[in-house]
């Protein structure tokens, strides 16, 4: 395994997950300062989300024209420059104006994760995707983690601006260590990374493939569509708890400092179920995997969601709920990187993650209206389970599917004869 790369790669999902849980565990403390109520921040999250969902889809053309390394670094650099814009307009205690600022962080968000998934895999060989996958992914988790555990602390020493000037000079730091050490995509995937090679596809072709016709092709069809509609379901909860824990724990009878450690749990289970979801996946493939993890999920969050006061048993249950939904969500993302062949794994990855990115501002925004009417927390984590207890039956249908992601060998083998053959 090239540790450098994979290294760097998770570093930058890992800044990318620190953001996202950001925004969520400074809303208690913010809503407090500014005298609004925390329903009254749910256009900054679903424009977060907006924003994020455009960068997916613009992925696979932008792997094209700018090539992984690029893209990877030029996403890194904007939403650095979106995160450190926030903490400049905080001050000025506007909705609109920190709104518009987390669209544009959006979208350096959104280019981050598929570029780092793709570049990561395309060092290495088909038998280590899909590690490399689940690990670089696993930085999602982690920086939720690192948000949650620390956020108190943060919150008390620098307060809620100098959480995102620190979340916005680290990924800048992280640009220039990119930039020096991480090496582009290998020649053989050129149509993905747009580097140079003897018998590559020509940019035209490139480009075709990287669009989402080609999602659609025979044998894959049901397989993508059924991709999507998991990734949907379980990005709506996913989003739902990291975006609002902290603020559904006030009504448990958490202070707003203490709120951030409903995120430490969660983001911590993520964790702890991407590690199961590793090996289930050794073991069983990951289409029996993304079975099992959604149905954790949703035990726990219906222990969540009726476990009343006990601080210690809601805190185990959303631990358990993260594992289950985090698991999933990386799931879904390791099974498009065993689905498609190279030229179209980055538009595969980053339109898979788009599809659930559309759950990410459906769930929050439903979760934030049922907050304006006073719905009580545990009634909303109890709705937010059932997506999740529809996805495992996506996720049974799709382990049905035959050779749906096992369909890669036999691909590859054929698309490097071609190009073997072109080549002469």
């Amino acid at each position: 395994m090239r540790f450098g790369v994979v290294g760097l790669a998770f570093v930058a999902v890992l800044l990318d997950g620190f953001d996202s849980a950001s925004l969520s565990f400074v809303l208690p403390s913010l809503a407090e300062q500014w005298g609004v109520a925390s329903a009254d921040f749910t256009p900054a999250v679903v424009l977060t989300n907006i924003g994020v969902v455009l960068g997916y889809l613009a992925s696979g053309r932008l792997a094209v024209r700018l090539g992984l390394r690029r893209m990877l670094i030029a996403g890194t650099v904007l939403f650095a420059a979106g995160s450190l814009a926030t903490a400049l307009v905080l001050p000025l205690e506007s909705l609109t104006a920190l709104s518009t600022v987390r669209l544009v962080t959006g979208l350096g968000l959104g280019v981050v994760l598929p570029g780092a998934v793709s570049i990561a895999t395309a060092h290495h060989p088909d038998e280590q995707r899909q590690t490399v996958s689940v690990t670089v992914t696993l930085g999602l988790a982690f920086g939720g983690t690192v948000a949650g555990v620390f956020g108190s602390s943060m919150l008390a020493s620098v307060g809620a601006t100098g959480v995102f000037w620190i979340g916005g000079a680290l990924p800048l730091l992280l640009a220039v260590l990119m930039g020096r050490w991480l090496p582009a995509a290998p020649a053989p995937l050129a149509a993905d990374s747009t580097v140079a090679a003897p018998g590559a596809h020509d940019s035209a072709t490139a480009s075709r493939e990287a669009r989402v016709g080609a999602l659609f092709a025979p044998g894959l069809r049901a397989a993508t569509a059924l991709l999507w509609v998991f990734a949907f379901l379980v990005f709506i909860a996913s989003y739902t708890l990291q975006s609002w824990v902290p603020t559904l724990l006030t009504g448990y009878g958490f202070s707003a400092s203490q709120a951030p450690i409903g995120l430490a749990f969660l983001s911590f289970g993520g964790v702890v179920g991407g590690i199961v979801l590793l090996l289930l996946a050794a073991r069983k493939g990951i289409k029996f995997a993304l079975m099992v993890m959604p149905v954790i999920g949703a035990v726990s969050m219906v222990g969540a969601a009726t476990v009343g006061t006990d601080h210690t048993a809601l805190l185990l249950a959303l631990a358990g709920s993260g594992a289950g939904v985090t698991a999933s969500q990386i799931g879904q993302l390791t099974l498009a990187v065993a689905m498609y062949p190279p030229a179209t794994r980055t538009a595969g990855v980053g339109w898979a993650a788009a599809l659930g990115r559309v759950g990410s501002i459906v769930g929050p925004a439903t979760a934030g209206i049922l907050l304006a009417l006073s719905l009580p927390g545990d009634d909303i984590v109890l709705l937010t389970a059932i997506p999740v207890v529809v996805a495992a039956v996506s996720a049974a249908v799709l382990w049905r599917l035959p050779h749906a992601a096992d369909r890669t060998d036999e691909a590859e083998d054929v698309e490097r004869k071609e190009q073997e053959v072109a080549a002469r």
